[in-house]
């Protein structure tokens, strides 16, 4: 299908995004609806979303934000040592909360919240499992003796693993998928998925250093790695593989956190042109019948939510993304920024 010059593909979602707060949450929300009919927003703020009360506050700021437009956020409970397990399973039967989001603590952008040993979340995965609610899970072991090429690999073997086993029917998603053994892991297990996101299956390594230092515009966590891992990802994106689906982690950072301070945030920001980049890959992949699959499909059926009903048009045509989203005193490079795709949403 590398001819064809349009794609008619039901309205897209998005298993994985971060909005922010603040000024940052006005100026990138909109890139994430202008597609999107859902988002499942990530709930590390500074404060992170670990309760009904927080969850609700932050939904009213976003509701404010996005009135007038067909979008709905969806957002996880961050899972923390010391839950409300009764506010928690509440806001789940309520929907308050569409799962939980296991971080391990330190792995990540505002993760020092996060869980220091799986046990003490025991008894969240329990609820979640009888309420049929899926766990998201950020997948990466943080210790010292540990390449961080490898966390990923290490934190399946030694915690994500034990989980599976425990609880059979709870529903996990691996998100940001970043390794063939990443991938390895979903196609091996029932009840197991994964989200891909586009700069895992655009960049390696070899783009994240330069000149025995880093790019910081291609800093993410978990970070890009070996071309057989892009070739990996990349085959179960484009397959029409079930257990993969959309989800670009798009994770916007002012320049100022980048390019001038020793402490570099990770985080790709891709929502300006998300859509447009998978196009690309799957066209690249000569797989764009499955493209629709990916973006529309998968995703809502692992999570029990309908396929959403409007259409969009992607059409062939080349254009030039955006190298910056500025607003006010904010400046985010984009992915991308400054480079020609051959694909554009047409609205």
């Amino acid at each position: 299908m590398k001819n064809k010059t349009f794609l008619k593909i039901i309205q897209p979602d998005d298993w994985h995004v971060h909005l922010r707060e603040g000024d940052m949450m006005k100026v990138v929300t909109k890139f994430s609806s202008r597609i999107n009919n859902r988002c499942v927003v990530m709930p590390n703020l500074e404060t992170p979303i670990t309760n009904s009360y927080l969850a609700r506050q932050y939904k009213e700021h976003l509701s404010l934000i996005t009135a007038g437009l067909n979008f709905t956020t969806l957002l996880p409970c961050y899972l923390i040592d010391s839950l409300d397990l009764e506010d928690f399973k509440l806001a789940l039967k309520e929907d308050i909360f569409v799962g939980a989001k296991l971080y391990p603590i330190n792995a990540t952008t505002n993760s020092s919240f996060g869980i220091s040993k799986i046990d003490n979340i025991f008894s969240a995965l329990e609820i979640l499992e009888e309420l049929g609610k899926p766990l998201l899970v950020h997948g990466e072991k943080v210790r010292e003796d540990i390449n961080i090429f490898d966390r990923e690999k290490y934190f399946i073997d030694e915690e994500l693993q034990i989980i599976r086993n425990r609880y059979p029917s709870l529903k996990i998603i691996l998100e940001h998928v970043s390794s063939e053994y990443g991938t390895d892991f979903v196609n091996e297990n029932k009840n197991t998925a994964g989200t891909i996101t586009p700069h895992h299956m655009m960049l390696t390594k070899k783009d994240f250093f330069y000149e025995n230092s880093i790019n910081p515009h291609h800093y993410c966590m978990p970070v890009v790695k070996e071309e057989s891992d892009l070739i990996a990802l990349r085959r179960c994106a484009c397959s029409g593989n079930k257990k993969f689906f959309i989800g670009s982690d798009s994770a916007p950072h002012d320049i100022v956190n980048k390019e001038t301070t020793s402490d570099i945030k990770p985080g790709i920001f891709s929502a300006p042109c998300s859509i447009e980049l998978y196009a690309e890959i799957f066209n690249q992949e000569n797989a764009l019948e499955k493209l629709e699959n990916f973006t529309s499909i998968n995703g809502p059926e692992f999570y029990n939510l309908p396929i959403n009903q409007d259409k969009i048009y992607i059409v062939k045509k080349e254009w030039i993304v955006e190298e910056f989203t500025i607003f006010n005193d904010i400046k985010v490079k984009n992915f991308y920024g400054g480079e020609k795709l051959k694909w554009k949403i047409e609205f």
